[in-house]
C-alpha cells in the first residue's frame, strides 16, 4: 500500500517526441494583491480571419443553468452500471466492492443478494472498531425476498438452521441466508469430526438437487477445507434420518448434485471427513466449513435462471439503484435511494404482476465474515424491526450502530419475529402497488447508548408524504452537486471515468462526516485490507486531488479533521519516536530520539487520533503529504478563516519538524534523507524536497497574509533559498528526474529510476505543485522525459498521479489521452469505479488529470487547454483555479470561443491574449467594458470580490 510496489500493469510504448500543433492556449493569472497600475478602456489585437458562426454562436458566454442541467442530465443519464444476472459478484469484499453503491458521506450502501434475493449491505462511515487496533466495520444489511417457491428458487434461504457445534459467530443460519460470495465464511463447527448441520424448511417441500458452497469455492486458497465426505439426509420429523446420497473423496469447490426428488421438511448433510488433510492445519484442527447450502425442487447442474429477467442499474444522475426481478414468481420492480443529509434508506417496491405476492423484509446485524468480538443483535418494537452491532469492548471506544425498518403501503404485514441476529416480517404486495421498505440508520462514533431506540422512533415517524419529500430532496442534492462544474469532452470513455468517480467522492465524502478511509464508506467485511485507514503516503489524500477545481473543495474537510485530531499524537512521536524511523541515522543525530518539535506522523492513522499500521518505512513524508491537502484547499478557496484556523498551524507543526531535521552544511546548503519509496533511503527525496517547498512557500505568504510569525518567516525562506532542485537523473541518454541525489540510494535496490513502478519521482510536480505548464520549457521536457522512461501508466499505485502529473507538464494530448483512456477500459469495474486488489477511492483523484488537460493554475498563470489536442472541441463551465477564480470557456477546432471568470475573492486577473490575430473584450455581466491593462501580451484586470468577467473574441 501506499508508496510499495504491487502487481503491476504496464502498457509499454515507445517515446514520443512532444508533439507538435498544440491548440491555441489562453492564459489568466491567478489573484495577486496588488493591483496592476494604469488601465485601458478597450483592446483589440491585429484583424485576422474569422471564426465560424457556430463559434460565434459560444463567444456570448457559457450556456444557462438549466441549459447546463438539460445537457449534463442527459449526459449522466447515461453514465450508469448495470448488471443483467444475480450474481451480485464483488459485493463482499476485503476492498472497495464492484456491485452497485449509495453513500451521503456516511452511510454506504451496498448492493448483493442471490437469486430472488435482494440485500443492501449497510455501513457507516464512522462505525469503526478500535480494539485492539482501529479498522471500519459493516452494520448489517436488509434483504428481500418472496416466501414462495419460484422457478429456480433456492428452498435453503431462510431454513432454521441448527448444527453439532458452532465456532464464535460463524453460526448454521450463514449457510443459509443467501448471503454468500466472494471471501464469504459460513457455518464453521468447532474442531472435531463428525460434524452435522440440519435445516428445517418449515414445511413439506420437493427436493431434487442440492449444492454445498464449499471454503475454497470464496476464499481461494484454502483447498485443504473443503468437505471430503459427507452423507446428505432427509426426515419426516427431524429424528429419523434416511440416507439419500453418499459424498466420497471430494475435492471440488462445489457439491452440485442431482438426487431422486423427494418430499421431506428437513435435511441434515452428516460430515464425517469435514476436511482433506493435506495440511498440518487441516489434519490437526478438522472443522466443517460450509459456506452455503441451496436446495431446488428441480434437478439438473447449474443453478437454473430466475423467472423473470433480471436487470440493475446504478444511477449516478441522482444516486439511485434501479433493479428490475422477480420474487415469488411476480414480476416487480424497485427503486433504492439513500436521503441525502438523514440517514433512510428507502427501497420502493412496485408489483408489475397480476397477482398478489407475500413477501419477507428482514433487518439483521453483522458481517459475512464475522469478527467473533463483536456482538449482534435483534428484536422488534410494534411492526418496527431492528438490529444492532457492536464492536469489540476494550481500552477504547466501543461503537454501536443499528438498523430500524419498517414496510410502509403494504397489506397483510405480519408481526415481526426475531431469530439470532436477524428481524422478519411477512407482508402482501398488491398487483401494481407499491410499498416501500424504509430504514432508518443510527449510532456509530464513540460509545453511543442503544442507538436502535432512536432509530426505531425515527423510522416509525415516517410517512409517505416525508419519504416523498426526501426523495425530492435527495434528487436536488444531486442536482446541485452536478452543476457545481462540468466539462464536454468528445469522449465517451473519458467522460465515464470522470463522472462516476465524481460520484464516488460525493457519495462518500461530506463536511461534518468522517473523511472517507481507504475504500470509501463502503465497508462489508470485518477485515478490510489495510485496516481499511488512512494510509498517510498519499492513498488517503489522493480521492481529494482532483476536488479542489472540480469546484468542490468541501469534500476535504474531512480529510483535513482526520489529520488534526491526530496532532498532539504525532507531537509526541516526533519528540519520542523519531529514532524508529531509522535507528543507526538517528540515533547519531538526535540522541534523545527526537525533535524538540514538530509533527511526526505513522504511515497509517484511524478516526479520532487512533493509529492502524504503526510503521514509517524510513519516511518522514506523511506530514508533508497531508499538508498538500490543506495547501490546496486554502489556494483554490482564498478562505482567510481556514488559513488561519486550520492550514497555517498545521504547516506550521510540518515545518517545525523539519527546521530540526534537515542537515545544513557549511555553506548553508540544506539536504533531508528519508525513504521515497518504502523501506528505502536516500538523500534528497524528490516528493519530500517538493512537498517541503510547497509548505514552506505557503506559509511565507500566509504568515504575511495574516500580519504573524515575521522572524520563523525569516527562517523559513532562507530554508526555502537553500533547499536542493529536484534531483535529476540520466536515464537512456536522456536527463530523467531520480527518486533521489544520484549515487545515495541505500538498500537492495540503488536505482535512481524506477521504471515501470509507480511515479513517486514525480510527485513534486503534483501534489505538491512544483512544475506545470507555464514552467521552464527545459524542466517540462525531463518531465515528459520521466513519464516515457518511467512507462508507468498501467500501475496500479499511480492512477490517481500519473495522469495528473502529465498534465501537468505537459505530455503530448493525444498520447495522454490514448494513455488514459486504456488503462481506464482495462480496469473499470461494472459499477464504473477504477478497480485493482488493492486500492479504492483513492482512483477518483485521476479527475484532476482531466481538469488540467482542460485548465490549470501555474506560475500565477490560468492556461485554457493547455493539453488538449489540436483541432478537438472540448468545454467546461465552472472549473476552479487557484486564486479562488472559477473559469469557464469553450474551444471549437483550435479557437477559444470565450473565456468567463467569476473572482471569490478578488485580486488581479492577468490573461495573455488568446486571440492575437483578433479583437476581443472584456465586460462584466451586465455587458459594462471592465478596464485592463496589457504588457507583452498578457491582459491584466482588477477584479472585486463576487463579480463575473467575460473576454470574448470580437
Amino acid at each position: 500500500m501506499g508508496q510499495e510496489s504491487t502487481t503491476r500493469r504496464v502498457i509499454r510504448g515507445s517515446g514520443r517526441a512532444r508533439a507538435r500543433g498544440y491548440a491555441a492556449v489562453v492564459a489568466l493569472a491567478v489573484a495577486v494583491p496588488l493591483a496592476i497600475p494604469g488601465s485601458a478602456m478597450a483592446g483589440s489585437a491585429p484583424a485576422g480571419s474569422a471564426g465560424s458562426e457556430s463559434v460565434r454562436a459560444l463567444a456570448a458566454g457559457p450556456p444557462t443553468p438549466a441549459q447546463q442541467w438539460d445537457t449534463l442530465k442527459a449526459k449522466l443519464t447515461g453514465i450508469k452500471g448495470v448488471w443483467t444476472d444475480q450474481a451480485y459478484s464483488g459485493s463482499v469484499s476485503n476492498s472497495m466492492p464492484n456491485t452497485a453503491l449509495l453513500g451521503n458521506g456516511d452511510v454506504g450502501v451496498t448492493s448483493g443478494g442471490s437469486t430472488g434475493v435482494k440485500t443492501f449491505y449497510v455501513s457507516k462511515g464512522d462505525f469503526w472498531n478500535a480494539n485492539p487496533s482501529p479498522k471500519p466495520a459493516p452494520v448489517g444489511g436488509v434483504t428481500i425476498t418472496g416466501t414462495t417457491v419460484q422457478t429456480g428458487d433456492n428452498l435453503a434461504i431462510g431454513a432454521r438452521a441448527t448444527a453439532s457445534s458452532t465456532e464464535g459467530s460463524f453460526t448454521p443460519d450463514r449457510a443459509v441466508n443467501g448471503q454468500w460470495g466472494s471471501g464469504y465464511e459460513g457455518w464453521v463447527s468447532q474442531v472435531g469430526k463428525p460434524q452435522w448441520i440440519t435445516l428445517d424448511l418449515g414445511s413439506v417441500k420437493t427436493v431434487a438437487r442440492y449444492v454445498v458452497r464449499n471454503d475454497n469455492a470464496a476464499r481461494p486458497g484454502n483447498a485443504a477445507f473443503n468437505t471430503k465426505n459427507m452423507v446428505f439426509q432427509t426426515s419426516a420429523d427431524g429424528t429419523n434420518w434416511n440416507s439419500v446420497d453418499t459424498v466420497q473423496n471430494n475435492t471440488a469447490d462445489v457439491i452440485d448434485r442431482s438426487v431422486t426428488a423427494v418430499q421431506t421438511r428437513y435435511i441434515r448433510l452428516n460430515i464425517t471427513e469435514p476436511t482433506q488433510s493435506t495440511t498440518p492445519d487441516s489434519t490437526q484442527n478438522p472443522r466443517a466449513r460450509i459456506g452455503q447450502i441451496e436446495l431446488y425442487a428441480q434437478s439438473g447442474g447449474g443453478t437454473p435462471p430466475p423467472a423473470q429477467p433480471f436487470r440493475e442499474e446504478q444511477n449516478i444522475v441522482d444516486g439511485t439503484i434501479a433493479t428490475t426481478m422477480s420474487l415469488s414468481n411476480v414480476p416487480v420492480s424497485m427503486k433504492t435511494w439513500l436521503a441525502a443529509d438523514r440517514n433512510v434508506l428507502v427501497t420502493a417496491i412496485t408489483s408489475t404482476g397480476s397477482q398478489p405476492v407475500q413477501l419477507q423484509a428482514s433487518a439483521y446485524a453483522g458481517a459475512t465474515t464475522p469478527n467473533s468480538a463483536y456482538s449482534n443483535t435483534a428484536g422488534a418494537d410494534g411492526q418496527v424491526m431492528w438490529a444492532e452491532r457492536a464492536t469489540a469492548p476494550g481500552s477504547r471506544w466501543v461503537s454501536r450502530a443499528a438498523l430500524a425498518t419498517t414496510v410502509l403501503g403494504a397489506s397483510a404485514v405480519q408481526a415481526p419475529t426475531v431469530s439470532g441476529a436477524t428481524a422478519r416480517t411477512v407482508f402482501t404486495l398488491p398487483a401494481g402497488a407499491t410499498v416501500r421498505v424504509v430504514t432508518q440508520i443510527g449510532g456509530g462514533g464513540q460509545n453511543p447508548a442503544a442507538p436502535h431506540n432512536d432509530a426505531v422512533t425515527q423510522v416509525r415517524s415516517q410517512t409517505t408524504a416525508s419519504l416523498a419529500t426526501l426523495d425530492t430532496q435527495r434528487a436536488d442534492w444531486w442536482k446541485n452537486y452536478w452543476m457545481r462544474s462540468g466539462v464536454e469532452l468528445g469522449d465517451a470513455v473519458l467522460e465515464k471515468y470522470y463522472y462516476a468517480a465524481q460520484y464516488f467522492i460525493g457519495a462518500s465524502s461530506r463536511a461534518g462526516k468522517l473523511a472517507p478511509a481507504l475504500y470509501g464508506i463502503w465497508t462489508t467485511t470485518d477485515n478490510p485490507q489495510f485496516s481499511g485507514d488512512y494510509h498517510l503516503n498519499y492513498n488517503a489524500q489522493a480521492p481529494f486531488y482532483g476536488v479542489y477545481s472540480s469546484n468542490r473543495p468541501d469534500l476535504s474537510l474531512p480529510f483535513h479533521e482526520t489529520i488534526l485530531a491526530y496532532v498532539p499524537e504525532a507531537q509526541r512521536r516526533a519528540r519520542q519516536d523519531l529514532n524508529r524511523v531509522k535507528p543507526d541515522y538517528i540515533g547519531g543525530r538526535f540522541p534523545s530520539g527526537g525533535v524538540p518539535a514538530g509533527v511526526l506522523f505513522p504511515v497509517g492513522i484511524g478516526p479520532y487520533g487512533t493509529t492502524t499500521d504503526d510503521q514509517y518505512h524510513q519516511q518522514v513524508s506523511n506530514s508533508l503529504f497531508s499538508a498538500s491537502q490543506f495547501v490546496s484547499y486554502y489556494e483554490y478557496t482564498q478562505d482567510t478563516t481556514f488559513l488561519r484556523t486550520k492550514a497555517y498551524p498545521f504547516l506550521s507543526q510540518v515545518a517545525q519538524f523539519f527546521e530540526s531535521y534537515l542537515e545544513r552544511d557549511s555553506a548553508g546548503r540544506y539536504s533531508l534523507w528519508s525513504g521515497p519509496h518504502e523501506g528505502t533511503w536516500g538523500q534528497n527525496s524528490s516528493a519530500d524536497i517538493g512537498l517541503l517547498k510547497q509548505v514552506l512557500s505557503t506559509l511565507i505568504a500566509g504568515s504575511q497574509k495574516l500580519g504573524v510569525d515575521a522572524d520563523r518567516r525569516v527562517t523559513w525562506q532562507n530554508i526555502l533559498n537553500n533547499l536542493p532542485a529536484q534531483p535529476t537523473t540520466v536515464f537512456n541518454g536522456k536527463t530523467v528526474y531520480s527518486l533521489v541525489t544520484p549515487g545515495t540510494m541505500q538498500g537492495s535496490d540503488t536505482r535512481d529510476i524506477r521504471p515501470g513502478d509507480n511515479t513517486i519521482n514525480l510527485e513534486f510536480v503534483q501534489p505538491a505543485d512544483q512544475l506545470g505548464v507555464n514552467s521552464d520549457p527545459a524542466k517540462l521536457r525531463i518531465g515528459v522525459d520521466t513519464l516515457d522512461a518511467m512507462n508507468s501508466w498501467g500501475q496500479d499505485n499511480s492512477f490517481p498521479k500519473v495522469f495528473n502529473q502529465a498534465a501537468r507538464v505537459g505530455y503530448p494530448a493525444q498520447s495522454l489521452i490514448d494513455r488514459f483512456k486504456q488503462v481506464i477500459n482495462s480496469h473499470l469495474a461494472a459499477n464504473l469505479r477504477i478497480a485493482d486488489s488493492f486500492h479504492g477511492i483513492e482512483k477518483s483523484g485521476a479527475t484532476e488529470a482531466v481538469n488540467s488537460m482542460l485548465v490549470q493554475s501555474d506560475q500565477g498563470i490560468i492556461t485554457l487547454f493547455p493539453v488538449w489536442p489540436a483541432g478537438k472541441n472540448a468545454s467546461f463551465w465552472q472549473l476552479r483555479q487557484k486564486g479562488a477564480f472559477v473559469v469557464s470557456s469553450a474551444k471549437e477546432g483550435d479557437r477559444v470561443s470565450y473565456a468567463e471568470v467569476t473572482s471569490e475573492a478578488g485580486g488581479t486577473l492577468r490573461l495573455k491574449n488568446p486571440w492575437p490575430t483578433g479583437s476581443f473584450t472584456v465586460t462584466d455581466t451586465s455587458g459594462a467594458t471592465v478596464p485592463f491593462t496589457t504588457a507583452n501580451g498578457v491582459i491584466s484586470v482588477q477584479t472585486a470580490a463576487g463579480r463575473t468577467y467575460r473576454i470574448v473574441p470580437v
